[in-house]
């Protein structure tokens, strides 16, 4: 009762209902745009087809360093399926390399306050603040409803997630006519990359051919032989140092192709639970934006000198 009371008073100082209204369940979402840390753009309206968690926190806030690893448990369960959690760091700049160090340990994107356009948010004066948004960009949960200061529970965050990550609607013409769905994306040339001794993370190269009249965008694999498949690119700085990004959605063009090689996008596999043995294969998940789910025995290659 104190700590709600407490935000009570915090929310009459500070003027919270503009933000109240602007995340009012039910009502679209306010424009925003997220430069990510390592690259990449979130936009209300490139998340238009996807489910998104809009995560508000900051280092110093001990229920946002708690929620943390049970965002990560929510973004390995759901990302495949069409969940984006991004978390938005209210930290002031010179708190960057904090962040940074917990940021680490996670697999959602992130963005510091500064790199972020959330203007017509409102105040955030409440955290941990998660927003719940479906694929319509329609606000579905948020956290000024929770009772205390941390948050909406996992429990009930789920409930809100189950019912919106089912398959994406196919597009419906104005006729009101279903349109067909999309064919399914073609793999060819898969091929990984053996182990050396000790090494925990393997490398997976293909490539995918879109045979459809509409594109269509890898957002996910899992595997496995692997805790996590992430989609990562290889990018070179203006001082030559190689470094690699991580990517969310790799988009394949309508009656086009996109190729993961060396020196550029490939899948990770990370925290192998068994050597890659050069003769052998790997079972891999593709998981797409908009047609199936494709499977693919990757061959292992021997590793290269």
């Amino acid at each position: 009762m104190q700590r709600s009371m407490f935000w009570i008073i915090v929310a009459s100082l500070l003027g919270s209902a503009p933000m109240v209204q602007a995340l009012e369940m039910g009502s679209p979402i306010p424009a925003y745009t997220l430069n990510l840390e390592g690259g990449g753009k979130m936009t209300a309206q490139s998340e238009q087809g996807h489910v998104t968690l809009l995560h508000f926190w900051a280092s110093w806030c001990v229920p946002c360093r708690e929620e943390m690893p049970r965002l990560e448990n929510l973004y390995q369960k759901y990302h495949a399926r069409g969940l984006d959690i991004v978390a938005i760091d209210m930290d002031s700049d010179e708190d960057l390399p904090m962040a940074r160090a917990m940021m680490k340990h996670y697999h959602f994107p992130w963005v510091l306050k500064s790199h972020a356009e959330v203007d017509e948010f409102g105040r955030i004066w409440r955290m941990p603040l998660s927003v719940l948004v479906d694929r319509k960009g329609i606000v579905r949960q948020n956290a000024w409803a929770a009772d205390d200061d941390r948050g909406l529970p996992e429990s009930v965050l789920v409930a809100g997630i189950e019912p919106l990550i089912g398959r994406s609607s196919a597009p419906v013409s104005q006729a009101g006519v279903q349109a067909v769905y999309p064919p399914t994306i073609q793999v060819l040339h898969p091929m990984a990359r053996a182990t050396a001794p000790g090494q925990e993370e393997g490398v997976v190269y293909l490539t995918l051919v879109n045979p459809g009249d509409h594109e269509d965008a890898l957002e996910g694999a899992d595997s496995p032989v692997s805790d996590h498949v992430m989609l990562h690119q290889t990018t070179e700085n203006e001082d030559n140092m190689v470094h690699m990004e991580h990517e969310y959605h790799l988009v394949i063009p309508a009656h086009g192709q996109v190729t993961l090689a060396p020196g550029g996008h490939h899948l990770m596999l990370e925290d192998l639970d068994r050597p890659l043995v050069a003769g052998q294969t790997v079972s891999l998940n593709l998981h797409f934006q908009h047609g199936s789910d494709v499977h693919v025995d990757v061959p292992i290659t021997p590793l290269v000198p």
